[in-house]
């Protein structure tokens, strides 16, 4: 792997949730893709007051396979254990509502005990507009957080590690097999997942069904895992058979369920790539959304690379 790439879509451009911070990054990440002689697709997702901005590079016409990667990071979460769930949506989302929303119902509590208790009573005038002052600010900041939330600067396996072993996949490849292969870089992937939406739809549009190979948090763990849609058992089986370990690599159907609130529910093709813990049966992934996810295994990258890139050269 690359030290330099690796630390640019780490460090440098590690951080991917304003739209400046993706535009940056897409700047960067053009130039690198461009080197590779890749045109690109911009695929733009749209709902209410959300935008999702796609892009797609390779040969629309003759790709054959597509690297799937979410660029976007997400929030910041205040909360010691956050879990993800790469392979089943509906239990991150649920293991996900204690720490989205204790730490507002803490800050609602507190600004509900300043207005009503605390205030009440302040009969000096200055300290009396101190606590107003800071329960505005206490409300300002619960509003914010809930609508919008706060950017999570560290964010290396989730997803910036398969990002930057998406873009060696690319320079890895010939002319020829360039033509076949192209990648997917997705925005807004979480709640509605806009861009896997958009995605969807534009490869509807333009009648292509090709095989897509989605790289989800493949920076560190002891298991790796190969989740696929019904009818992808045979992707699953033949990428697992690439694996440069020679161990044998878990192929996961996902139901309906684990594809509820996932991306993998607009893509019907897919098979997806994943590392982690197993907690139970499902695999899990600590550090996302907090400071934490800062450790990468550069073996595992490299393992990941060299099965996508046997399976693609095969």
């Amino acid at each position: 792997m690359d030290k330099q790439r690796l630390e640019r879509y780490t460090k440098e451009y590690g951080c991917r949730y304003t739209r400046r911070q993706k535009n940056k990054f897409l700047e960067v990440l053009h130039k690198e893709m461009a080197e590779c002689g890749y045109e690109s697709t911009d695929i733009q997702g749209k709902r209410l007051f959300s935008r999702a901005n796609n892009v797609l590079y390779g040969n629309v016409k003759q790709m054959k396979q597509v690297i799937v990667v979410p660029y976007d990071t997400p929030e910041k979460r205040f909360w010691p254990t956050v879990r993800y769930y790469p392979l089943n949506g509906s239990k991150t989302i649920s293991k996900s509502m204690v720490p989205l929303y204790v730490p507002a119902i803490v800050l609602f509590v507190v600004l509900f005990v300043g207005v009503y208790l605390v205030q009440p009573k302040i009969s000096d005038a200055m300290a009396g507009l101190l606590v107003s002052s800071s329960m505005f600010l206490i409300a300002i900041l619960l509003i914010y957080n809930l609508l919008h939330g706060f950017s999570n600067r560290k964010n290396y396996n989730r997803n910036s590690a398969a990002i930057a072993c998406a873009v060696e996949v690319a320079h890895s490849l010939s002319k020829e097999e360039r033509a076949k292969t192209g990648f997917l870089f997705t925005d807004k992937n979480k709640q509605y997942f806009l861009g896997a939406e958009a995605s969807a739809n534009y490869f509807h549009e333009q009648h292509k069904q090709p095989e897509l190979i989605v790289l989800d948090c493949i920076g560190k763990g002891s298991c790796m895992q190969i989740g696929f849609n019904p009818q992808n058992r045979k992707l699953a089986a033949e990428l697992a058979k690439h694996d440069p370990s020679k161990t044998t690599i878990e192929c996961v159907k996902l139901n309906e369920t684990m594809r509820s609130q996932h991306m993998m529910a607009y893509f019907k093709k897919a098979v997806m790539v994943a590392c982690g813990e197993l907690e139970g049966e499902d695999l899990c992934v600590l550090g996302t959304h907090t400071g934490k996810d800062t450790e990468l295994d550069e073996g595992l990258l490299d393992r990941v690379k060299e099965m996508l890139l046997g399976y693609l050269k095969h």
